[in-house]
């Protein structure tokens, strides 16, 4: 394969997972029956507006601070990556088997073994420094 076209597949496959992979639907009505009728108050009907329901829902769904933020967007990394880097590993181990001999062909299969173990090493080494800060946090509270 092209070494440009790898570039261009690892540079689109990161975009995807950094700004598609989590994203929730957010709508600006609630669910249906759930407005206070005009004339009458809800609990949570503001001063001075009949018959106006305001509730806004978080769109993390139970997510409610940072550090529990940013352990779930590396779960759903960790989901992904893994098994990308699984392939990329056996991509490499192919690469390095079909070279048969070639110097060439083996320096280049060394080099993306290298790099697939390199950023399998910062992925987890991602992971393993928020959950410390993640179980600091809570600690702290």
């Amino acid at each position: 394969m092209n070494k440009y076209f790898l570039a261009k597949l690892y540079s689109f496959l990161i975009f995807a997972l950094s700004f598609g992979g989590g994203l929730k639907g957010v709508f600006a009505q609630g669910k249906s029956g759930t407005d206070t009728p005009p004339g009458q108050s809800g609990s949570d009907t503001p001063e001075g507006v009949p018959g106006m329901s305001i509730k806004l829902d978080n769109p993390l769904g139970t997510t409610d601070s940072i550090p529990m933020l940013i352990k779930r967007l590396l779960d759903v990394v960790l989901t992904i990556g893994v098994p990308l880097i699984a392939l990329a590993i056996i991509y490499a181990g192919f690469q390095l088997v079909t070279a048969q001999g070639n110097t060439e062909k083996l320096k280049v299969a060394k080099r993306n073994l290298v790099y697939v173990v390199i950023g399998a090493g910062i992925l987890l080494a991602a992971y393993a420094i928020s959950e410390v800060i993640v179980g600091t946090v809570t600690a702290i509270r």
